[in-house]
């Protein structure tokens, strides 16, 4: 096979209380490192945000991207720079920033260890049985490369660049490592359930 795959259903996901809510840790990479001991390179995760006004925890050493998937929120980094985001907006920020922020949301996030690996996501809508393919995707990828698909609404098959498919219940997570360079890396995503589909993908890449 091409990849490595792995599904992670959403009963063994990992959650726990922050300072505003609630944190849920869908994957940390590598697999034996923990949040609290901040020796990940990288993690996704999605928190609830259950007061008007909270401040993030610092986290020096890491880079973040925040998607808002449900309500609204405002983040206010080093009393400088104010993003207002609304569902599926999101925003990339220095996990060093004295970050506050008012509002009450769900979110999604992706925490990456600086100089060891960049990212980023994107979400994708796809209608009632309807499929999909994410042609952002396609293109020249190498073995320093992890693509993660978490099903936020509705349930997904994917077929991966004719090399594997997998049918994911709404919440559970897919992680794709390749193991070899590719030239023709596709990804195709058919709706399975009765309602529009929300689909985020996150990419991964690591550092030389």
């Amino acid at each position: 096979m091409l990849c490595d795959y792995k599904i992670i259903k959403k009963e063994n996901y990992q959650t726990n209380e922050w300072a505003g809510g609630r944190t849920t840790e869908f994957s940390i990479y590598p697999e034996n490192s923990k949040y609290q001991d901040r020796n990940f390179i990288w993690r996704l995760s999605s928190a609830t945000v259950e007061t008007e006004s909270s401040n993030f925890t610092q986290l020096p050493d890491y880079n973040r991207i925040l998607m808002v998937l449900e309500g609204k929120l405002e983040l206010n980094h080093n009393d400088v720079e104010m993003i207002n985001l609304n569902a599926f907006d999101q925003n990339l920020f220095d996990g060093a920033a004295n970050t506050k922020c008012l509002g009450k949301a769900v979110d999604f996030n992706l925490m990456m260890r600086k100089d060891k690996c960049t990212g980023k996501i994107k979400v994708f809508s796809i209608n009632k049985n309807e499929k999909s393919k994410i042609n952002e995707i396609i293109g020249f990828y190498n073995n320093k490369f992890t693509l993660a698909v978490y099903t936020y609404k509705s349930n997904i098959e994917i077929n991966i660049a004719d090399d594997a498919k997998f049918s994911l219940n709404q919440g559970d997570t897919l992680l794709v490592n390749l193991k070899e360079q590719t030239s023709n890396f596709e990804i195709d995503l058919e709706n399975q359930g009765g309602d529009e589909a929300k689909v985020i993908i996150a990419q991964i890449f690591y550092a030389d």
